[in-house]
């Protein structure tokens, strides 16, 4: 491994202020082979971003519902082809809006939320009557702030109440269905979605830095959140996906966006699963979770930048297509990014997993993740 090289890419983004501090961890065949970081989590303060630097994971939590998900069927007790109104029945009328006109949805299936096709929007789409998913959004924020939070249960009995952006299985739309299989699972494992992660994955794993909390004896190592990089970065002045810092577990616990961690935590997720299971999950499910979910109809709104060159299923993204995608990865190589720059890679091909943590508003996959990522392969 061409450290060096490394660690230049990572300096060269700290220097030019793209970015205030980056972490990245490499793992191979299971282990660690190469831990860097460089910048500041705390830019006022001097304080320097490393691999233990807590993050908000924001949507890279997804890959670990993913996961979740893929333990759950390997035993029996899940099967993407269920229909969501078995566990919410507030879905069994699923509706959506098209011309003003109220028309009923075909039922919702599970393989619809791995898929991202439920309709089941974010806040702020633009679909027809998309105003009830963000009245929601916005009544789970004022729970939370009023201390009398709404549950990830209830969260997902009242999403089924509103109408979905489209006929269920019509398009890919990105939105909040990773947060529905959090509660679909809390159901089908008669648990909290918090205690079904810590013992089927966190606790094997030994990944003792990530929940969907910071408590007290670790808020010193958690990374400012900032709008953009430079040398007086502007701090947020929203949340966003109701994630707030949270020094105790949360009512809400989002599937989609919840979790807390740091580079190295993560990487041992991304050791697993690179790694051919074998830990908690196996290798069989590993290969099913790497797989496409979309038709060709629904590949055409699936248009980002960041998925070009991928298809998508069961919570992540799949390397389809090598040069549309300008990367060095192997095919079949997955994962997902989070809004705060969190970005995890899988190749099982190459028993090769790459994890970048940096903590900026609407990053998403940076540029710094995809030079780092071509940059370890080509130090194989």
């Amino acid at each position: 491994m061409n450290k060096k090289l490394l660690e230049e890419i990572l300096d060269r983004a700290i220097i030019s202020y793209s970015e205030n501090g980056a972490a990245l961890a490499v793992t191979k065949d299971g282990e660690n082979i190469c831990t860097i970081s460089s910048g500041l989590a705390d830019v006022k303060n001097k304080v320097p971003f490393t691999e233990n630097t807590i993050c908000r994971a924001f949507s890279c939590t997804k890959v670990v519902t993913g996961t979740a998900a893929m333990i759950l069927m390997e035993r029996g007790k899940l099967d993407l082809n269920w229909e969501l109104s078995w566990f919410f029945p507030e879905y069994k009328y699923a509706h959506y809006i098209k011309n003003g006109v109220k028309l009923p949805s075909v039922p919702i299936r599970l393989r619809d939320l791995m898929n991202m096709t439920s309709g089941i929007a974010y806040p702020g789409g633009e679909y027809e009557g998309n105003e009830g998913m963000n009245e929601l959004w916005w009544l789970l924020d004022k729970s939370i702030q009023t201390g009398l939070p709404m549950t990830t249960a209830e969260f997902a009995a009242e999403a089924g109440k509103r109408p979905l952006a489209f006929n269920a299985g019509d398009h890919w739309q990105y939105g909040s269905s990773a947060d529905i299989m959090g509660a679909v699972i809390e159901k089908l494992a008669d648990m909290k979605y918090s205690e079904f992660l810590k013992k089927n994955i966190f606790d094997p794993l030994g990944m003792e830095d990530t929940a969907f909390y910071v408590p007290s004896e670790k808020r010193q190592r958690m990374a400012v959140l900032y709008e953009n990089a430079g040398e007086h970065p502007k701090l947020p002045d929203y949340i966003n996906l109701c994630i707030y810092d949270y020094n105790k577990e949360p009512a809400f616990q989002s599937g989609g966006a919840g979790l807390f961690s740091t580079a190295a935590d993560y990487s041992k997720l991304g050791a697993e699963l690179s790694n051919g299971g074998a830990g908690v999950i196996s290798r069989r499910a590993v290969d099913f979770m790497r797989e496409n979910g979309l038709t060709d109809a629904q590949r055409i709104s699936y248009d980002w930048d960041s998925v070009r060159g991928y298809g998508y299923g069961n919570l992540v993204r799949c390397l389809e297509n090598r040069n549309l995608a300008g990367t060095f990865a192997s095919k079949g190589a997955f994962g997902w990014d989070g809004w705060t720059g969190t970005y995890l890679l899988c190749d099982p091909e190459e028993r090769l997993s790459v994890t970048v943590f940096l903590q900026r508003c609407g990053a998403g996959t940076t540029q710094l993740s995809r030079d780092l990522v071509n940059a370890v392969y080509a130090s194989l």
